[in-house]
């Protein structure tokens, strides 16, 4: 199957050539081995028992079987490897030697503390849609992250604007590699739900056998339902009916599986009372609907949720771009105390500029949509590059504003096409 280019390629090369180890991390099947194989000389995989004891009784020697770079697969299952990769490197610190992929458990986590100073992490997320339609790479490339950081709106509409349901239809196929070429909801639903039972089944123990998989379940389709909101908040803990040690808990493994992320708040002197509580999303948002323990037909007649549901999948797209410039850090979300105002992402630029955005499930942009964004010019005045509002209409205008001439409504599939 030919190699579908993936938004951390260049990301991945640059770090090989700076440091001697690269960790490639991300959810279990998101892709991690096959990107990595498409850099390295050649590849250990742990997986196979034969390989496995290889390493086990004498990594030092296994690894220098092979050429280089190694790609070491499932490392995890042999943790001893990272200190047989930091001793080969202490001897010589040459850059692009060694290559892990995995889906590292708490232990390895500590192992691989070892390469601390020597290594170099490269996340790897689920596809965006960009990278389903094989626009990374060649005359079809898109670099709508990098013109809007630039504060240039978007230039001209796609040909054909989905509405929300087909976006409903996007979100729901995902970004796994396993469902992205089906290019189907139906199979990549029945593909979420396989993978969150093998989930329970194999990883959750790692963080302690004595974990119940069903009060997990609840939590995990509570948080689902929670996607787009603040962990910190209560509610989840509410519907999820644990404890505060447990909800801790549950949510830093989450985290741990890859499952979700959490946007910080932003951070800005000039602007009062702000929250500081981080905003939780689901990593995938086909995972997301999965765990929502509900049809995507049931889910596209629920109005409060679907719009949580394309807030997530339109700030997967936006985090991944963001990643893939090293911007890991430039992404946050904007919320004053009670909520008085809100704006659901804020990019920070390396100039100091800001990028704000918000996200509709409305096919049209409506007044109240910009009072936030016009809230947020009159206080950071020509720090605003670009107020942007993402709807699932088929436009681009400019939107009158009193505050600044910077706010722009578009369609979401701009960051596409």
């Amino acid at each position: 199957m030919e190699y579908v280019p993936r938004l951390v390629d260049a990301q991945l090369s640059q770090a090989l050539r700076t440091h001697p180890v690269v960790l490639v991390t991300g959810a279990r099947g998101v892709g991690k081995t096959t990107t990595g194989l498409q850099v390295a000389a050649s590849s250990a995989f742990l997986d196979d028992i034969a390989t496995l004891t290889v390493f086990r009784d004498n990594p030092g020697a296994a690894l220098t079987q092979f050429r280089e770079p190694l790609l070491v697969d499932e490392w995890q299952l042999a943790p001893e490897v990272a200190r047989a990769i930091k001793r080969s490197v202490d001897r010589d610190r040459r850059p692009g030697r060694f290559i892990l992929t995995g889906s590292p458990d708490p232990q390895s986590r500590s192992e691989f503390q070892a390469l601390t100073g020597r290594a170099a992490v490269v996340r790897l997320n689920p596809m965006t849609v960009r990278e389903r339609l094989w626009r990374v790479a060649g005359p079809g490339r898109v670099e709508t992250a990098a013109m809007l950081l630039s504060g240039a709106p978007p230039e001209s509409s796609p040909e054909h604007a989905p509405d929300i349901f087909e976006y409903l239809d996007v979100a729901a196929v995902g970004g796994f590699p396993e469902c992205a070429p089906q290019d189907s909801a139906a199979y990549s639903q029945t593909w979420s739900r396989d993978y969150l039972r093998v989930l329970l089944r194999r990883d959750l123990p790692l963080f302690g056998s004595r974990r119940s998989a069903a009060h997990f379940r609840r939590y995990l389709t509570a948080a689902a339902l929670h996607t787009a909101r603040s962990p910190e908040d209560g509610s989840l803990r509410n519907a999820a009916r644990v404890n505060p040690g447990t909800h801790r808990d549950y949510r830093h493994i989450l985290l741990d599986l890859d499952m979700t992320v959490e946007v910080p708040a932003f951070i800005g002197e000039e602007i009062p009372n702000l929250a500081k509580s981080p905003k939780m999303l689901f990593s995938d948002s086909g995972l997301l609907i999965a765990a929502m323990s509900m049809s995507l037909a049931r889910l596209k007649l629920s109005g409060d949720l679907y719009g949580r549901v394309i807030e997530t999948f339109v700030l997967n797209q936006v985090r991944s771009e963001l990643e893939a410039l090293n911007m890991p850090d430039a992404l946050s979300h904007l919320r004053t105390h009670k909520g008085a105002h809100e704006i659901d992402a804020i990019i920070e630029t390396d100039d100091g500029g800001i990028v704000a955005i918000e996200i509709k499930s409305a096919n049209r942009h409506r007044p109240a949509d910009i009072k936030h964004i016009e809230w947020l010019a009159t206080r950071i005045g020509d720090r605003l590059k670009l107020g942007l509002v993402l709807t699932t209409g088929a436009h681009i205008s400019n939107i009158r504003s009193d505050a600044t001439d910077r706010i722009w409504a578009a369609p979401i599939s701009v960051l596409w096409h």
